[in-house]
């Protein structure tokens, strides 16, 4: 009796442990989880995945960052913890971004009593500084300065989709605006550029690439950089 008591309980207990397993790496990829993330962003017991796709034919065109937190938090919390360059029209963000990564750009507009709709996402591709160009319809048309960088927006002319994936569910089109958003841990928020602006035109974000955390520059670096500017000064005044 107490040998078959023994087995039910470790069966539980795997079984219980599968499932947490299962929790820990849920994914709408089948080749593809938070064990795959190596850019993450924020403390806490609850993580989630942000991934983007431009859709502009730049690899890698698909990247995904990690984010976690304790409590509560929305898609737009998300986005502000990861976003370190951009602007909002108004709102709280009306004076810019802070957040982790300086090579993500991103436009949003304020809507009082909606919150926050995404209309613009760029990422310096090649390390070297990202800057925006509106065009001649901001908003529409903007685009990179650097044509190695990626960046696309639109609201009239295309849009960015959103598309969810939680419990492990494969993506779906979100109802949602990024503000209303409600995250839970495993979740999985996905923005697809779509060159049709209809609500749920686009499709999905294929497997992603890893975004890799930026890689400061040393010290010694910086200190070797002054005193060549140091020692070029001294011979131009000799």
């Amino acid at each position: 009796m107490r040998r078959k008591t023994n087995s039910i309980i470790l069966a539980m207990c795997f079984i219980a442990l599968m499932f947490c397993c299962h929790s820990a790496i849920a994914s709408p990829y089948e080749d593809f989880d938070f064990d795959d993330i190596t850019y993450w962003v924020g403390e806490g017991e609850n993580q989630a995945a942000f991934v983007v796709d431009w859709w502009d034919g730049k690899e890698p065109e698909c990247l995904v960052w990690g984010y976690r937190w304790d409590g509560e938090a929305t898609g737009e919390d998300m986005i502000v913890a990861l976003v370190g360059n951009g602007t909002a029209s108004s709102g709280t963000y009306a004076g810019g971004f802070s957040g982790a990564d300086s090579r993500l750009y991103a436009t949003l507009v304020y809507y009082s009593g909606l919150g926050y709709a995404l209309t613009g996402l760029g990422y310096d591709l090649d390390n070297d500084g990202f800057e925006y160009d509106p065009g001649a319809e901001p908003g529409e048309t903007g685009y990179p300065a650097d044509i190695d960088d990626h960046y696309v927006e639109g609201w009239y002319s295309g849009y960015w989709s959103y598309w969810l994936s939680d419990n492990d569910s494969d993506w779906s089109y979100s109802g949602y605006g990024l503000s209303n958003r409600t995250l839970s841990d495993g979740s999985w928020d996905g923005w697809s550029f779509s060159n049709t602006a209809a609500m749920g035109a686009g499709s999905a974000p294929p497997t992603p690439t890893a975004a890799e955390a930026p890689v400061p520059i040393p010290g010694a670096i910086w200190l070797l950089g002054g005193g060549l500017i140091g020692i070029i000064g001294m011979r131009r005044k000799n």
